[in-house]
């Protein structure tokens, strides 16, 4: 029986090869390969909760608008009438600054130790 070039290939490409070397540091490698796949996965599954609750809480403040905004609405203009409604915004806002700035400082003081 005549042997075509079909044959002739298929019996190269079975035929028994020399083993190959792997790479002395294979385990490092592969290792290191399997963390980067688990740190972009976590990577992922971060931004995808992130977005999650950016959704969840949009739909939430739009639902609440939707169900009572009128009434919200109404009830700030009827507030903003009055003289003294903003009588405690200014101590307000400078609390918030100074604990903002109080925050910010404290937590580079100890973020260095």
């Amino acid at each position: 029986m005549e042997q075509t070039s079909k044959d002739r290939a298929l019996m190269q490409a079975l035929a028994p090869k020399e083993p190959r070397q792997l790479p002395s540091n294979f385990p490092y490698l592969t290792l290191r390969r399997i963390k980067e796949e688990q740190r972009q996965e976590e990577r992922r599954q971060h931004r995808m909760a992130f977005v999650t609750t950016i959704i969840v809480s949009l739909l939430g403040i739009a639902a609440l608008l939707y169900l009572v905004g009128d009434v919200l609405w109404k009830s700030l203009a009827s507030i903003c009438n009055q003289p003294d409604t903003f009588v405690l915004v200014w101590p307000t806002l400078f609390c918030l600054v100074f604990f903002a700035l109080l925050n910010h400082w404290l937590s580079r003081q100890y973020r260095k130790t």
